[in-house]
């Protein structure tokens, strides 16, 4: 989907949707993928740059396999989808992780633009859910992703304001 406030297309997909999505367009879109140590890696062949990252959806520091999301794992994301390039980001079910992550460079893009407060919780998430409507972004991932952009005790208020939001309340119930 096309966002020119953000100057660059953006799509969030399940594992499932990731191959069928990147074979309508091959060689277009770059990718984030991220999965659980436990999934198999989907092929995304038809990707114009892949990157891989593993960590489990939950909300501390380890999970079943010791490998929950650390801010590493964020920065890696964000140097690999500087620029305008289109930016697909994936995992296993589309919802939680890269909706967090898709929600954080959205965020960032409006920051940049000088937006902040309420508006900026509204609009980031119009955006959000304009891409998935049944996003359930995961509050570490969320967090870790807006830290290196924001005042140091702004991004956990900022997390918890955008998790507060009435329309991404709805889909944790």
């Amino acid at each position: 989907m096309s966002f020119p406030c953000l100057r660059r297309e953006l799509a969030v997909c399940s594992a499932q949707e990731v191959e069928a999505f990147l074979d309508s367009a091959p060689d277009r879109w770059a990718v984030v993928s991220i999965r659980e140590p436990d999934q198999p890696e989907p092929l995304l062949k038809a990707a114009a740059r892949v990157h891989r990252v593993v960590f489990e959806d939950v909300l501390g520091p380890l999970g079943r396999h010791g490998l929950g999301p650390q801010p590493a794992h964020l920065e890696g994301i964000r140097r690999f989808a500087r620029g305008n390039a289109p930016l697909v980001l994936q995992c296993w079910a589309g919802q939680s992780r890269s909706t967090a992550v898709a929600l954080a460079l959205i965020v960032e893009d409006l920051w940049a633009q000088g937006l902040e407060g309420a508006a900026l919780v509204r609009q980031s998430t119009d955006l959000l859910l304009g891409l998935r409507p049944q996003a359930r972004p995961n509050k570490r991932v969320l967090q870790f992703g807006l830290e290196p952009f924001l005042p140091p005790d702004l991004a956990p208020t900022l997390t918890a304001a955008l998790l507060r939001e009435p329309r991404l309340l709805r889909n944790f119930a």
